[in-house]
């Protein structure tokens, strides 16, 4: 399966779920603020936002997905019913697509980085720390060198993996602290992709898991980023926040 799509865009949440359903505990934190002065809880739930506005993406782009080859494979076949079903295949694409261009909006908006146009968010301090740490897997990629890419996987598949299974803050924090290169874009966007491969197969209880695992480096790099250090220097900050108390570990799914 191709990735298409932009990332954040594509993010829809399941049905009875609202990924912005505690934006208005959100408003107040600029990126700075997380980085020095947000709870655990604040960073918890975060990150628990996070997590479930990654799976509803992937859920949502791969029924699309589905939903286009459906639609392919009754054109190669004739029958009486056809037309019936090509009407409802040509339906179901229509709003998935619909959908898409709805999130490429809002992440225009975001990006746009006015908070009055946020279609979530307020703040006249400052922007959500979404705006930038929202997975945006398109973007990613297509600005990575693939080359490079593609060597890094190659070469380092099997730790990736692993790192993608462990489930504990501890765990995650020692592992990292062992493969340090692990720390960057190239593994973020191999467990995404890795998500869609599980997505794929119907193991949504393993591709909760990685996506779990791929949202935590993404709050590391963007860390990083935000406060112009090398990842592999701070990535302990994630985990310090993360660690703070029971309550967040709660928050994240941990147990």
């Amino acid at each position: 399966m191709e990735w298409q799509g932009s990332g954040a865009s594509n993010i829809r949440c399941p049905v009875g779920e609202n990924c912005s359903s505690n934006s208005n505990e959100f408003q107040h934190l600029s990126t700075s603020q997380l980085l020095h002065g947000a709870s655990a809880e604040s960073m918890a739930l975060l990150c628990q936002r996070q997590q479930r506005c990654v799976k509803a993406s992937i859920v949502s782009s791969w029924q699309l997905v589905e939903a286009q080859d459906q639609l392919c494979g009754l054109e190669l076949h004739g029958s009486e019913s056809v037309e019936q079903e090509h009407a409802r295949t040509v339906a179901s694409s229509a709003e998935l697509s619909q959908i898409e261009q709805e999130w490429r909006l809002k992440e225009s908006m975001l990006a746009s980085g006015d908070p009055s146009r946020s279609p979530e968010l307020c703040s006249d301090s400052s922007r959500d720390v979404f705006d930038k740490s929202i997975i945006n897997v398109q973007s990613s990629i297509n600005y990575m060198d693939q080359d490079k890419s593609k060597t890094f996987v190659q070469k380092h598949e099997p730790i990736v993996k692993h790192f993608g299974m462990l489930r504990r803050w501890d765990d995650s924090q020692r592992f990292l602290s062992e493969h340090p290169h692990l720390i960057c874009e190239a593994t973020a966007n191999y467990l995404i992709l890795w998500c869609f491969r599980l997505q794929a197969e119907e193991k949504e209880a393993l591709m909760e898991q990685v996506a779990h695992q791929a949202v935590a480096m993404q709050f590391i790099l963007e860390m990083a980023s935000t406060s112009q250090q090398d990842p592999r220097g701070c990535f302990r900050q994630f985990f310090q926040k993360a660690k703070v108390s029971h309550h967040s570990m709660v928050l994240f799914d941990l147990y």
